[in-house]
């Protein structure tokens, strides 16, 4: 079970290779504006997942993660992606556990390591 250790890339573009295909003659409108999108809804669940943390609201997190799983995943944000599910799968019974706080950090690096690609996207 080696793969289970193998970190994703940072990024993989052929994510959005699929998105060009859907968007068609807008495609790189659209995945501007998406980007951007996403970026700033992220800075905003970023803080609200702060704030989850802070109340011990392991539903809210949990609902955070997964929407933010999926949606980094479709811009190709892999290891954010990833850090997102393994909070969300680590909050999913409205518990944390001693892994939490390190899960949470590790969403937080990722983003910011996503913040450039977002940047070149857009």
């Amino acid at each position: 079970m080696v793969s289970e250790n193998v970190e994703p890339p940072l990024f993989d573009p052929l994510a959005i290779k699929e998105l060009q295909k859907v968007a068609g003659d807008q495609g790189s409108r659209f995945i501007a504006e998406m980007a951007q999108l996403f970026e700033d809804e992220t800075v905003k669940s970023l803080e609200e997942l702060r704030q989850g943390c802070d109340r011990c609201d392991w539903k809210l997190v949990t609902r955070l993660a997964h929407s933010m799983k999926s949606s980094a995943a479709t811009l190709g944000l892999m290891r954010l992606s990833l850090a997102c599910k393994e909070l969300e799968m680590d909050t999913k019974g409205a518990t944390s556990s001693p892994k939490t706080a390190a899960l949470v950090a590790s969403v937080l690096e990722q983003f910011d390591q996503a913040v450039p690609i977002l940047k070149t996207l857009a």
